[in-house]
């Protein structure tokens, strides 16, 4: 649904600006009283509600940076938190008459994606793309703009429920699964199991039985077929409030002779609320049988809608919840040995558990279990956003095709409702997604889908185009999901010995799957390698089946692997270092696990070539009961020769704000008083966590970096495609001779080539070597 403005803009160009360019320029909303209109009941225009949600996005940010660019900001932001809940507000006018609009709207043609997305045989439509900026030019929405070809009216859908608990939104769900394994996609496997050559089902340790709802002494018998759903939320709790209540009970697999039937699993935020979970004295108790309101309302919701999931009574029989079938301590932080054991045990087949599910339901918008699955919504607001575009001014079309009929995709949509969803923010979860052949997301007003083949929303029934912003140019994006193949998905049983483009191929989605990873949260940090280990392990098995695993790394291309780097993130005008360390030892220094990067770290390349460094040897040490894929301790290492170089690191205060820059300890005596000039040091560094390794204030026990104290050293370890020569920034120990850690990473540009002389010359490879040990 669009307002008159935006339809005015795109079908008739209203407002249009010349600016002697070939993109098309048009005054959108001259204020934003009129964009909140157009944002608002009964208008509720598509393009409008995406930028009013964009702009709360950046009052947020510039709230934090106290830079309050644009000062009306904040009357949107207060506004938009009531508008979400009905409410209404005064909105002070910004645009006086002799100003620009508040937002302008910018079109043109993408010829060259065009062009690419045709090579790659995915499409051979026109694709415009639609941006909107403030008047500081801050970009605050792109819209790509997709030629619609023939299609029958079969395509189209319009949803009327005004709830996702709906039988409407059932039905969509079981379209979305029974095409997936018909065989209809090629990437994906038609049953659970089917990819693993197995005569039997393989299970996990413990589920909760969906099926055989037992009976409890005071409770009638309840029905095995699955219960009808009432749309109204609160009808529907009212019905299982009754007598006849629902229970569900725990199953142990070595305890079951007769198991049957498919299982899903969920993922859900556990957030701060206290809920019924498994520990070791209520085992008994759960086998015996759980009633559903002793569950908290997401537990119940997945339960209720599993038992409906099947295409035939009793189909999928069980499901897997993490804090119903792994034991939890019964004190937080006091762990018990068996309870320890057995996290361990279930943590080591995260990637049997989620790749053999039927299915996984996501309460994707949940912050925490109590919330549930199913949220009300207008359906008007699903039905297909398309316009009649009008490309007159964009060159190349003739008066007969001036009129396109595309439809309108909101660059930020998947972004918004699923990949930076509370749920998806989690560790954890990033495998359950990966894992898992297909997804369910329970979002805010719809549900959406991921499968290996594609991505799909109430909204987008029939596939979502995936497109991204990058480096402010619009490109194809790669789905989560086609990180992992069937190939790697499957078992190692009927799978010949990967090639080495394979085995490349999957190394570089283990470098997408690391950098998505290092973006998210965890409760506790000690679950960095951990929360990982399915994936690793399943690359492993199927792929990777005689490399080592070096604590997140591999051991083939181990030495360009460790040239990971965190960048520093440059916001209003400023840089700033948002990593930090964790409080206990988690990975050695020279593993990426080692360091918590809100925005992410950058993976090293998979290479061999123009290496200055030779791995010698190295060895890895699991913590107690853990597999090799899982936590660590103490006293990891790497032992490599290389020219090792005595180095001052130093802190310099610019407009920019804080940067850090080094030099040869040998090139001038009088660097202990510090760098005068800007030829005097090298500037491009990545240090990992500068807040840790480079304190402020200082005490007996710290090991500041800085200063001609600092027992800094670099590393020359490898010259890159464009020649730039990095090298590992490394602190030697104070009291073990010969040890260092991984304090960051520098690169020295090739048009510097005395720089790089000055840290690395052939002739110094040959008796200058060092050999090392990295912990």
């Amino acid at each position: 649904m669009l307002c008159t403005v935006c339809y005015g803009v795109l079908r008739g160009h209203q407002g249009s600006q010349w600016r002697g360019t070939f993109d098309l320029h048009f005054d959108h909303q001259l204020d934003e009283v009129t964009l909140r209109n157009s944002a608002s009941a009964p208008v509720k225009c598509c393009i409008c509600r995406s930028l009013m949600n964009e702009l709360s996005l950046v009052e947020r940010k510039d709230l934090k940076a106290k830079n309050n660019r644009i000062k009306s900001l904040s009357t949107v932001y207060n506004f938009f938190g009531k508008w979400l809940w009905g409410g209404s507000t005064r909105l002070s006018t910004v645009a006086e008459k002799d100003q620009a609009a508040f937002i302008s709207a910018y079109l043109s043609e993408l010829p060259d994606l065009e062009e690419r997305m045709r090579e790659a045989g995915t499409v051979s439509n026109k694709i415009y793309r639609l941006d909107f900026k403030l008047r500081d030019s801050q970009r605050v929405g792109t819209f790509v703009l997709d030629q619609i070809g023939d299609r029958s009216s079969g395509m189209l859908h319009t949803p009327f429920s005004t709830n996702t608990s709906s039988d409407e939104v059932l039905e969509v769900a079981k379209g979305w699964i029974n095409q997936c394994i018909s065989g209809a996609h090629p990437e994906c496997p038609s049953e659970p199991f089917a990819d693993r050559n197995e005569d039997q089902p393989w299970y996990p340790s413990r589920l909760i039985d969906l099926g055989s709802m037992v009976s409890i002494p005071g409770h009638k018998e309840v029905r095995d077929d699955p219960p009808q759903i009432a749309e109204d939320p609160d009808k529907r709790r009212s019905e299982d409030s009754s007598e006849d209540s629902e229970y569900v009970r725990l199953v142990a697999k070595d305890e079951e002779h007769n198991m049957q039937g498919f299982y899903v699993t969920l993922s859900h935020c556990w957030g701060g609320a206290t809920f019924a979970k498994l520990t070791e004295d209520k085992i008994v108790e759960f086998k015996q049988g759980i009633h559903l309101e002793d569950l908290p309302k997401t537990f119940g919701d997945a339960i209720r809608f599993a038992r409906r999931l099947g295409n035939r009574p009793g189909q999928v029989r069980y499901i897997w919840i993490d804090s119903l079938c792994i034991i939890q301590a019964a004190q937080p932080d006091m762990p018990s040995e068996n309870q320890k054991v057995d996290w361990l045990r279930e943590s080591a087949q995260m990637h049997m558990i989620y790749n053999n599910s039927y299915c996984n339901i996501s309460a994707t918008a949940a912050t925490d279990s109590t919330q549930g699955l199913f949220y009300p919504r207008e359906p008007q607001l699903l039905w297909e956003d398309e316009i009649n575009l009008n490309t007159e001014g964009i060159p190349g079309y003739t008066p007969a095709e001036l009129i396109q009929r595309c439809k309108i995709i909101d660059l930020a949509f998947w972004q918004r409702n699923v990949d930076d969803a509370p749920v998806n923010r989690r560790a954890w979860v990033l495998q359950e997604r990966l894992m898992a052949p297909r997804v369910l997301h329970f979002c805010q007003e719809q549900i959406a889908w991921e499968c290996r083949q594609f991505d799909a929303s109430e909204s987008f029934r029939d596939g979502i185009a995936s497109f991204r912003l990058r480096a402010g140019e619009i490109e194809r994006a790669e789905r989560l999901k086609s990180f992992i193949s069937r190939d790697t998905s499957g078992g190692l049983e009927g799978h010949s010995i990967p090639t080495p483009e394979a085995r490349l191929a999957t190394y570089h989605c283990w470098k997408s799957v690391v950098e998505r990873y290092s973006k998210t949260g965890l409760t506790n940090p000690g679950d960095k390698l951990i929360a990982l280990s399915g994936i690793a392990k399943l690359m492993f098995e199927t792929q990777l089946p005689n490399v080592d695993y070096v604590a997140g790394l591999w051991s083939e291309y181990l030495e360009s692997q460790l040239l990971w780097r965190v960048d520093p993130v440059f916001e209003h005008g400023k840089f700033s270092f948002p990593s930090s360390r964790p409080p206990r030892y988690r990975s050695p220094s020279f593993s990426w696990a080692a360091v918590d990067a809100k925005r992410g770290i950058t993976y090293g390349d998979f290479t061999k070539s123009n290496l200055l460094i030779s791995i010698e040897k190295f060895e890895i040490f699991q913590d107690k009961g853990a597999d090799k894929f899982g936590l660590v301790k103490e006293g990891c290492f790497i032992e490599l020769s290389g020219v090792l170089k005595s180095i001052i690191l130093e802190e310099r205060q610019e407009e920019s704000g804080t940067r850090y820059c080094w030099d040869l300890t040998e090139k001038r005596p009088e660097m202990a008083r510090g760098f005068r000039k800007s030829e005097d040091y090298y500037s491009n560094v990545y240090l990992d966590s500068p807040a840790d390794d480079c304190p402020k204030t200082t005490t007996p026990t710290s090991a500041n970096c800085l200063g001609p104290r600092g027992r800094m050293y670099c590393l020359p370890t490898r010259q890159d495609e464009k020649n730039y020569l990095i090298c590992l920034l490394l602190q030697k120990d104070l009291n073990i001779e010969g040890q260092y850690r991984r304090i960051g990473l520098t690169k020295i540009p090739s048009y510097d080539e005395a720089g790089q002389r000055r840290v690395y010359a052939p002739e110094q490879a040959q008796d200058g070597l060092s050999s090392i040990r990295l912990v």
